[in-house]
């Protein structure tokens, strides 16, 4: 878990709560990639829109190359997500 604070999932409210709701509906729980992020859940949809830009748009590489160098990038930064 994350060293600072967050919101939980009883306390979220409005864009929160609809965020932390998709994401337990897709996956089963609420990730602390998103908890992480929950004091500002404008700037994490502003985010979730720029990666799906980058990575669903072509732009001369496959998706599947988009999606080994972000693996790559996140091996060599110790990413485990």
């Amino acid at each position: 878990m994350s060293w600072v604070t967050t919101i939980e999932e009883k306390d979220a409210q409005g864009q929160l709560a609809t965020i932390y709701q998709e994401n337990r509906a897709k996956f089963g729980y609420v990730m602390n990639l998103v908890k992480i992020q929950s004091l500002r859940p404008d700037s994490m949809v502003l985010g979730r829109q720029l990666y799906r830009h980058l990575m669903d748009n072509p732009g001369g590489l496959t998706r599947l190359q988009r999606y080994l160098i972000a693996t790559v990038v996140s091996k060599v930064n110790g990413c485990l997500y």
